[in-house]
């Protein structure tokens, strides 16, 4: 899921960093939708970037959107890979990804754009991006959302100008995003304009009606 803010419209395009599919009304066949998912048990720390978001084909995520006053149910697929390519299907839209030694960046026209997540991992590591930069803002804590307690998080958090504005993506080592919280800034203070938290995933081979 990629979460990144429209500088025109101050709003999460599509992809996110992607908000075509805050525009689905029922969930594709065998998309987790349940708020009944259970955290698995975390590993260690991971060092790989790649780890905070698996991209097989099969992955399966579900997220509440809360946004203008409305809340929204959206779903993400990882539709296909080839190479270090993977498809993300959010709604009618189709999100790319670059599955890099470095991490995983967003891709558009086959070229690299900016990373999600990027090694090496520490705290306080930063890396640029378009019109802002990138900065690990915290690893290694839990981070409970709908569906359920993850441990060894990491949060990034993304800062832009023009406007200035910041998303803060949590991701769960083995599961990828599980909460996103977009922020313009107005005047001297900054304004929520997006929450979105995972309620349900489904993984490669895994059967969505055991969960």
């Amino acid at each position: 899921m990629d979460l990144s803010v429209d500088c025109r419209r101050c709003l999460p395009r599509g992809p996110l960093f992607l908000l075509g599919a805050m525009l689905v009304a029922a969930a594709p066949p065998g998309c987790a939708g349940g708020s009944t998912a259970v955290a698995p048990d975390s590993p260690p720390v991971p060092l790989a970037a790649a780890e905070y978001y698996p991209l097989q084909p099969g992955w399966k995520w579900s997220y509440d959107i809360e946004k203008d006053g409305q809340h929204i149910l959206a779903f993400y697929a990882v539709v296909s890979r080839s190479g270090d390519t993977a498809i993300v299907q959010a709604g009618d839209e189709q999100l790319s990804y670059a599955v890099t030694p470095l991490g995983i960046a967003r891709k558009e026209g086959g070229v690299i754009g900016d990373f999600l997540i990027k090694d090496p991992l520490s705290p306080g590591a930063t890396w640029s991006l378009a019109q802002g930069k990138a900065q690990v803002v915290s690893l290694g804590q839990p981070a409970t959302v709908l569906a359920g307690t993850f441990k060894n998080c990491i949060v990034v958090e993304e800062t832009r100008s023009e406007p200035t504005r910041i998303v803060r993506t949590t991701f769960a080592p083995g599961t990828g995003p599980i909460s996103v919280e977009a922020s313009v800034q107005d005047g001297g203070r900054f304004v929520t304009t997006m929450r979105a938290s995972l309620r349900g995933m489904t993984r490669p081979g895994q059967d969505p009606l055991a969960m």
